[in-house]
């Protein structure tokens, strides 16, 4: 929903915006391309002007708060930055619900654009722009293995039901588990519901046994694969207790604890704008390879 809402209200703002860009995109940058700002300047506060005008004739939405989170500026694209926004809206259609809508603009001071788009192969720069993690995500109650202290730090958003995981969670899950001094690794759950139906109810299951105690719970139901294609709760949970050979009921999935956790997980991958799974950050960079960590623990 938030993440509809964020198109909804993008569409708002691009109807009153003058998008220019000033040349073709050549290549896709990776980290490397783009540099962090953090100083509040004349561009800042014109851009948060402008987004707070442009909001305000959308009458869907009364604006609580916009706020920009973290700049970067663009080497391939000289002069221009992209800018994430962390926007309060009160939903008028929703008895006046208030969220927080994540997205990215562009501008170079002058201009403002949504994307910029290369010419040649078609593809997005905003799409391989992402922002940085802060060590906010490397919280205890998320760390699956490894050492809170190690140097280096993994955060990973997954969906059990997500074939890619399935293929590719074992592997990082074994490896950091057999180095548990070299590797903080902490893990958020990233449900993708309209193609994977079942996901809340194995993502609850997994927390509630978790919550019992019981050890490598995560790397478990990676292994079963588990794909039902069920909204069904009740069946969901039994083809879950019938491979995992657990007595889990409804009730006990959907504690106040576990509720609050699945939906942290969810509030804390929209602020990153995770879009797809698996999603693997390394010391705060996102790691578009995902396999950076086998560069930190020597495995060829």
């Amino acid at each position: 929903m938030t993440r509809l809402m964020s198109k909804l209200l993008m569409l708002t703002i691009l109807s009153s915006m003058a998008a220019c860009a000033k040349e073709e995109v050549k290549s896709t940058p990776e980290t490397s391309d783009v540099k962090a700002k953090s100083s509040v300047s004349k561009v800042d506060k014109n851009l948060i002007d402008y987004v707070k005008r442009a909001i305000s004739v959308n009458k869907d939405f009364r604006l609580k708060d916009v706020r920009i989170r973290q700049n970067k500026e663009i080497d391939k694209l000289p002069g221009w930055s992209i800018y994430f926004l962390d926007i309060d809206l009160e939903v008028i259609s929703q008895n006046n619900k208030i969220m927080t809508v994540h997205d990215k603009i562009f501008t170079n001071g002058k201009f403002i654009s949504r994307d910029f788009i290369n010419i040649v192969n078609k593809a997005s720069l905003k799409d391989k722009i992402v922002p940085d993690m802060d060590a906010s995500f490397y919280k205890k109650d998320h760390l699956i293995y490894g050492d809170m202290n190690a140097k280096d730090k993994i955060v990973i958003f997954s969906d059990p039901i997500c074939p890619f995981c399935q293929g590719y969670m074992p592997d990082i899950l074994k490896a950091i588990k057999a180095n548990p001094k070299k590797v903080a690794l902490f893990y958020y759950h990233f449900p993708l519901t309209m193609l994977h139906p079942e996901a809340p109810t194995i993502i609850k299951a997994t927390m509630a046994l978790e919550k019992k105690g019981q050890k490598d719970v995560l790397l478990k139901v990676y292994e079963q694969k588990f794909n039902i294609n069920t909204k069904d709760e009740t069946k969901a949970l039994a083809e879950f207790n019938k491979k995992m050979g657990t007595k889990l009921t409804v009730s006990e999935i959907n504690t106040q604890d576990i509720l609050a956790h699945y939906s942290k997980d969810l509030e804390l991958a929209g602020k990153m704008m995770i879009n797809g799974t698996p999603t693997v950050y390394v010391n705060g960079k996102k790691d578009f390879s995902r396999n950076k960590y086998k560069t930190i623990l020597g495995i060829k």
